[in-house]
């Protein structure tokens, strides 16, 4: 099972961020992300594969020349290409079976509503990472599931 990671453009939970990639590392399951440079993704990403993270994948435009890519950092994995940012969010999706939010951002909730289209999955939302839950009307199309950090290793180990 491959787990697409997600979340803020600024880290903001270090702790809880390396509590994660523990996790997820241990389920030995490879993860899908776009790692931007400073972002929690990029950090996920190398907490990850300190604790023995299998494999990263990682979504990156790798064609687009509209507004480029420099700002990721392709060195920590496989790259796998989606052409333009304007495929990312779709190609992530196709890419994994399950979604991990790391806290809110505006591409994060772009990646979240596109799990209703390309491979529908569940969309594990940390608890301790967010302040409220996305709007009830979403809830309908999409497989939210709001957990806290102790059960996402049963979550990801049952899936």
């Amino acid at each position: 099972m491959k787990i697409g990671i997600i979340g803020t453009s600024k880290v903001k939970n270090k702790d809880l961020i390396k509590k994660v990639a523990k996790i997820i590392a241990a389920t030995s399951n490879p993860v899908v992300l776009t790692p931007d440079k400073g972002s929690t993704s990029e950090f996920f990403a190398k907490e990850y594969l300190k604790e023995g993270g299998r494999k990263i994948f990682i979504i990156a435009p790798l064609n687009d020349t509209e507004f480029g890519y420099s700002w990721l950092n392709l060195k920590l994995g496989e790259k796998i290409n989606c052409n333009t940012w304007r495929n990312q969010p779709e190609k992530l999706n196709e890419e994994c079976d399950a979604l991990v939010s790391l806290g809110y951002s505006v591409g994060g909730l772009i990646e979240i509503c596109y799990s209703k289209w390309f491979k529908k999955k569940p969309v594990y939302i940390l608890k301790e990472l967010i302040k409220n839950k996305l709007p009830k009307e979403l809830e309908k199309d999409l497989d939210l599931r709001y957990i806290s950090l102790k059960k996402l290793k049963n979550e990801l180990q049952n899936k």
